[in-house]
């Protein structure tokens, strides 16, 4: 029998993941700065791979993804998804598909996890992962129009604080990223998400109340971070990020618009109104 692994780089299973402080431990130590650029390159595929595990995990447990991937041991990362018109096969992070209907779900984790040496901020590439996500979203909605694309993107809470004469990274992020969502319906345009969220989370001192997610068709703040899941909401600085939890019980309320299984009453509380935890 194969070894279990712990490293979500590596190939094989690795152990299950379920908190973001977790993700962040199988990321393994974080490159310094300084470091070469491949150091950064293969922390943040792992800690991509890490954070595909936690969110399937914690779409499983809502009981509506039984067969979501990757699986709980980490197996099926990165597996493929038929996409577009020409049978083009694409490389998927979070993935729930049945064998009568195809795609219906799909998250797309992407992460930014070091300053452009030169600039001194993160916002290298940003345009360049934008241009990816709408090949992705183009690809799989031409092929299955009824599928909820959510992308989350994320950031250490430091990008919160640059630009001192401009808007900060992770404002930029939001403006980057917003003409990416708001995919309404099954007819809408193929090249947007339903969903788009900036992950925020603080690398310096891991908590799991120190990770949380913005609505990018939300206000940001110019510079500053919104509030953490546990602060007093502010609306000078965004509001309140959503938790991890609110933001799988949006990511299941968007999916039960589309497939006509959830209705939200008069008397419900918004994802954001709701308790964090």
């Amino acid at each position: 029998m194969a070894r279990r692994r712990t490293n979500p780089g590596a190939t094989g299973p690795i152990l299950p993941i379920a908190s973001f402080v977790e993700a962040l431990r199988h990321a393994g130590p974080r490159p310094a700065a300084g470091a070469d650029r491949d150091a950064k390159k293969n922390y943040s595929e792992r800690l991509s791979n890490a954070i595909a595990v936690l969110i399937a995990a914690r779409l499983r447990d809502t009981r509506q993804f039984p067969e979501i991937l990757p699986a709980a041991d980490g197996t099926g990362r990165e597996t493929r998804s038929m996409s577009g018109t020409g049978r083009k096969f694409k490389k998927t992070d979070v993935r729930y598909a049945t064998a009568d209907t195809g795609l219906e779900l799909l998250v797309s984790i992407k992460t930014l996890n070091f300053r452009d040496d030169s600039s001194g901020r993160y916002t290298k590439n940003m345009v360049r992962n934008d241009h990816e996500l709408r090949a992705e979203a183009m690809d799989h909605h031409e092929r299955f129009p009824f599928a909820v694309l959510v992308g989350v993107f994320f950031l250490p809470v430091d990008a919160c604080e640059d630009g001192a004469s401009d808007k900060s990274s992770f404002a930029h992020a939001v403006l980057t990223f917003r003409p990416r969502t708001g995919r309404a319906g099954s007819d809408d345009t193929a090249a947007k998400f339903e969903r788009f969220f900036v992950g925020l989370y603080d690398a310096a001192s891991p908590s799991d109340d120190r990770v949380g997610f913005f609505d990018v068709l939300d206000a940001p703040p110019r510079r500053g971070r919104p509030p953490w899941p546990h602060e007093t909401v502010d609306p000078a600085k965004g509001g309140r990020l959503l938790s991890l939890e609110q933001l799988i019980l949006q990511v299941v309320r968007d999916y039960g618009v589309r497939t006509r299984t959830y209705i939200r009453w008069a008397d419900e509380d918004s994802v954001a109104e709701a308790p964090p935890d």
